[in-house]
């Protein structure tokens, strides 16, 4: 577990040190942020759509932008390159499982990078005027659910990201794997459009799926869209997807590994 850590503790250092890239991303969500407030205001027309109102859509998105970096499907850093020239049979000698290995490096990038970002995209949205900036939780016991889920959130992207990584070693394209998994994550957890703007017969499918699970659901629960009871039994199922996906990443990535052929060895 030592081990793990200080490796979660290394690339967290790594990533926080780029603050250049910290800044042109909070200035690309800044400009998606407002884009889709203004998209989505246009859309909904001044009413209330399935409990969703103008003011609760544009927190939804301020959230979601917020924390992107949190939610974005990546790939640990330089782990594409490593499959695709070879050098990742340098991690089989290594006395950790690289699942675990891969796993805590990517959770200290995102955390990292979240770190630098979030909280500048909190602030100039909480000073926009109603109905198109950020507003305070719901209530005091909303705010806390909405921490427990973002962070089951954060950590089921990570998992999805170690999905991606498989589906890397089969391609050998790590940018066609993100682009894959990550277009999947993103329509279908309510990152491009409000899984409360979609129709119902597609709110109720996309509900029993995990993408919900990143973004949707914490940013729900901070609005009050979602109700303390409904949420703690998200967050149980939540919880749930999370360890069914770590199971399946180590068993995907043992057979990876298994059938990995490196220079005809």
């Amino acid at each position: 577990m030592r081990s793990y850590f200080g490796l979660f503790k290394m690339s967290f250092k790594g990533e926080i040190q780029y603050r250049t890239k910290a800044l042109s991303g909070i200035m690309t969500q800044l400009f998606w942020g407002f884009m889709y407030v203004y998209l989505y205001t246009a859309f909904m027309g001044g009413k209330i759509i399935d409990g969703f109102s103008i003011s609760q859509m544009a927190t939804y998105i301020w959230l979601g932008q917020a924390f992107f970096a949190m939610r974005y499907i990546s790939l640990p850093q330089n782990c594409g390159a490593e499959i695709s020239n070879g050098n990742v049979c340098y991690k089989f000698v290594r006395p950790v499982n690289i699942y675990d290995q891969w796993f805590a490096e990517h959770l200290g990038q995102k955390l990292s990078a979240t770190i630098l970002r979030f909280a500048p995209i909190i602030l100039i949205s909480m000073l926009l005027p109603n109905n198109i900036g950020l507003s305070l939780p719901a209530s005091f016991t909303s705010f806390l659910l909405f921490l427990i889920a973002l962070m089951l959130g954060c950590l089921m992207a990570v998992t999805l990201s170690m999905l991606a990584i498989f589906i890397t070693f089969k391609t050998l394209s790590a940018k066609g794997s993100i682009t894959i998994v990550n277009t999947i994550t993103m329509l279908l957890g309510g990152m491009c459009i409000p899984l409360p703007l979609m129709p119902i017969g597609v709110q109720n499918v996309l509900s029993w799926l995990p993408f919900r699970y990143i973004s949707d659901l914490p940013s729900r629960i901070y609005i009050g869209n979602i109700g303390t009871t409904d949420a703690l039994i998200q967050i149980g199922i939540s919880f749930a997807w999370l360890v069914a996906l770590i199971i399946l990443g180590k068993i995907l990535m043992k057979k990876a590994l298994k059938n990995t052929v490196i220079q005809g060895g």
